[in-house]
């Protein structure tokens, strides 16, 4: 069963990392100029050693992981665009994502409607960021949200009611937020996130995760890093899930009627993502309702 540590997690200290992996998508031209940042170039130097040494040991690192997780999420949006006619795509913890950018000019003139969504602090943030770029309009936004409220402006079904329409095929993201939660907490938000989504014509929800994979070597590299990332964020880093079974199952409890797990060697050889010596810890879950 997947495991269930006693603790919540505060979410204010999240946005931390937004500054480093918004540096991680800059640095490998996944990003867009105006999204770079003071924070995340000094937080990508300071972490330079730590990722040194894991590519030495493991072939691979952190930003292995986090290039690999981004483009496969990206190439599952892009084929529910193309393929399947997803028109409203809601990025949660939206943090210095370009996809929000990327995606709008891409399909520019088309019908294609992309939410932005994160804590206030950061929404205004990216807010400001946008329309100095002149990419806020009507079928580009970014809008307050807070995934552990309830009944509030920000919550996830007061967000979902007020801000989307319920007549459009809908994707949802979250990237790099899962193992801030414990596994309650998580679940708990997927299942009111399953609910939300069975309101509309199609519900899609694409997420990525660090199983507990105890007989992957990486997991011990991943057990020091996370210690780390805990202290610098102030925030519970928890690893869900034992196996690929339990993780299907754990998304089928919470309401969701179908999950594939997509693994980053599948797509050696078939995407521009990078490789690693060892097998992959992350996984991009994609799930139907």
């Amino acid at each position: 069963m997947p495991r269930d540590p006693s603790k919540s997690t505060d979410s204010s200290g999240i946005s931390f990392t937004a500054f480093y992996t918004g540096e991680v998508w800059r640095r490998h031209g996944l990003s867009v100029p105006f999204l770079s940042s003071r924070e995340g170039r000094m937080l990508y130097l300071a972490g330079r050693p730590v990722e040194w040494l894991g590519k030495a040991l493991l072939g691979g690192n952190n930003e292995t992981l986090l290039l690999q997780r981004h483009l496969i999420i990206d190439h599952i949006l892009e084929r529910a665009v193309l393929e399947e006619g997803v028109t409203q795509i809601v990025e949660i913890a939206c943090g210095l994502s370009p996809r929000g950018t990327l995606m709008s000019r891409r399909f520019a003139g088309s019908d294609i409607h992309y939410v932005e969504a994160d804590l206030p602090e950061m929404a205004v943030r990216k807010r400001r960021l946008l329309e100095r770029a002149g990419e806020l309009n009507a079928r580009h936004r970014v809008i307050d949200i807070n995934i552990l409220e309830r009944d509030t402006p920000a919550a996830l079904e007061s967000f979902f009611a007020r801000e989307l329409d319920s007549s459009r095929k809908t994707l949802v993201i979250t990237e790099g937020l899962i193992n801030y939660f414990d596994y309650p907490t998580i679940h708990g938000f997927w299942t009111r996130l399953a609910a939300c989504l069975k309101a509309f014509p199609a519900g899609i929800y694409v997420t990525d995760l660090y199983p507990d994979f105890q007989w992957h070597r990486s997991v011990r590299v991943a057990n020091v890093f996370k210690s780390a990332l805990a202290l610098a964020t102030r925030s519970s880093v928890t690893l869900h899930f034992g196996s690929e079974a339990e993780i299907g199952g754990g998304f089928s409890a919470a309401g969701f009627d179908s999950t594939r797990v997509h693994l980053p060697e599948s797509y050696y050889g078939v995407l521009a993502i990078p490789l690693m010596r060892t097998p992959s810890l992350v996984r991009v879950i994609e799930n139907r309702v």
